[in-house]
């Protein structure tokens, strides 16, 4: 009994090591493709990337200072979602937003607001990211190492989400930011790899 005790100690750790490994290849590729997005979004015609910054920030701020939003948030998610898999993967809120501006302008054909619309998809990928670490933390080594993997996978999903919405009142190469993501994060683990065996 003892003897399959340990084994299953043993399995959980090397799995646990596996997962670490995996994150900070993850990392690589989750840092490239973030400074890739962040570089378009600079270079993208008529996008204010301060409002999107003043929008991460004012998400943060609300949830600190005033009142925490996840109840109300992970009410949402459940609303939309049935499955604990689909309401952490997805953001509704955004999803939501999207699907509205995209239709009304067309059907009441009006303009709206660029700004408000850079707002309201960077607060609500915030409340949206804030949801998924508070439901994912971890208490102890293991599950704050699949805390981290878990984490890193969703921020990258979450960021091509992000890129999809933007894209619907901006010019975004979204193709060509997620390629040069991949190409710079392989080659960031190439370097370390490089640097690592020397």
């Amino acid at each position: 009994m003892q003897a399959i005790e340990e084994r299953g100690l043993h399995n959980n750790y090397l799995f646990t090591l596996i997962k670490f490994v995996l994150f900070l290849i993850i990392l690589c590729f989750l840092t490239e493709l973030t400074k890739s997005f962040w570089r378009e979004l600079r270079t993208t015609e008529g996008f204010d990337i301060n409002i999107l910054v003043l929008s991460f920030v004012s998400a943060f701020a609300f949830y600190t200072f005033i009142v925490d939003l996840n109840n109300l948030y992970k009410n949402i998610q459940n609303f939309f979602f049935r499955s604990t898999f689909f309401s952490v993967v997805f953001p509704s809120a955004l999803i939501v937003l999207s699907i509205g501006y995209f239709f009304l302008p067309k059907i009441l054909n009006i303009a709206f607001n660029k700004d408000i619309f850079i707002f309201a998809g960077g607060f609500s990928l915030t409340c949206h990211l804030i949801f998924v670490a508070s439901a994912n933390k971890g208490h102890n080594f293991a599950s704050v190492i699949n805390y981290f993997f878990i984490f890193s996978i969703l921020f990258m999903l979450n960021l091509v989400i992000l890129g999809l919405y933007l894209k619907i009142s901006f010019n975004m190469q979204l193709n060509q930011v997620i390629l040069e993501g991949m190409k710079d994060g392989a080659a960031l683990i190439q370097n370390i790899f490089t640097q690592a065996l020397r």
